[in-house]
């Protein structure tokens, strides 16, 4: 990806809801070799150069891309949407947050929205091995003396027969100004020095993938809208407990926190 920010839905959309071979080309295309996957459901560490006795040799993209493939395989169809997506440049940090609807095809009326944040981990990809053919200029015209003349005579200085053989007359009459003042000079570049051809942009790949969930929204996956509502309801316990403990051991704190801070000021006056 030249521009991640910008390039990153449609990535988005091929993984989940291109075909196999789609998902497949866009692996080994956007991620770097030994990248990593982390997902509550599953874990892709990082290797490379792995090689089977009968398989040959591979790196951890295989397992990401038989990820992609199962998740494709358990629903066909998936309502997937990039709510948001923020780029940190200083870390080259992705954050998406999704939205997707997730249904298996052979459980009927199984329906998950979730949302989730994706965190995508960048870095610029290697140059490539095989170098771009230098641009050769094109060959200079072939030389004609009368027009060499004819130039010479309104420059007011002929060239010699010496510089004419070797062609440095034509450099130095097209290079040099004239010396009478008021004559333009005209100079020719080459495409490597006139900046027409510029570095490439940087290309990035993913090196790693982490799909964050909360509680409740991961157990969409499991146990539905009752686990979710259930995780919530834990949840809301868990809150009331915490008023609770800060009621209660509040005076406390108060009574031994100003005495902490007291002393943590005499020592930093020390």
């Amino acid at each position: 990806m030249e521009k991640p920010a910008d390039e990153i839905k449609h990535v988005v959309r091929t993984l989940t809801q291109g075909t196999p071979d789609e998902q497949h080309d866009a692996i080994y295309r956007y991620f770097a070799p030994g990248a990593t996957f982390s997902h509550p459901f599953c874990r892709v560490p990082s290797f490379k150069n792995l090689r089977l006795p009968g398989v040959g040799e591979f790196d951890s993209r295989a397992l990401i891309v038989a990820i992609f493939r199962w998740y494709k395989i358990l629903s066909p169809k998936i309502d997937l949407e990039v709510e948001s997506c923020a780029l940190d440049e200083r870390t080259n940090t992705l954050y998406l947050h999704i939205f997707q609807i997730f249904s298996i095809w052979f459980i009927p009326f199984y329906r998950a929205p979730v949302r989730l944040v994706t965190v995508l981990h960048l870095s610029p990809a290697p140059p490539s091995s095989s170098r771009t053919t230098p641009v050769t200029p094109p060959p200079p015209p072939p030389y004609d003396a009368a027009k060499e003349k004819r130039h010479a005579v309104e420059e007011g200085a002929e060239p010699s027969y010496a510089a004419v053989t070797s062609g440095e007359a034509s450099a130095s009459t097209s290079s040099s100004p004239h010396e009478g003042g008021g004559g333009t000079t005209t100079t020719t570049t080459t495409a490597g020095e006139s900046g027409g051809e510029g570095r490439p942009p940087t290309r990035y790949l993913i090196t790693k993938q982490e799909d964050l969930y909360q509680v409740n929204e991961f157990l969409k996956f499991v146990s539905l809208s009752p686990g979710a509502a259930t995780a919530g309801f834990l949840q809301l316990v868990a809150t009331l407990f915490c008023l609770a403990g800060a009621v209660v051991f509040g005076p406390f704190m108060r009574a031994v926190w100003p005495a902490k801070v007291a002393g943590s000021g005499k020592e930093k006056q020390r």
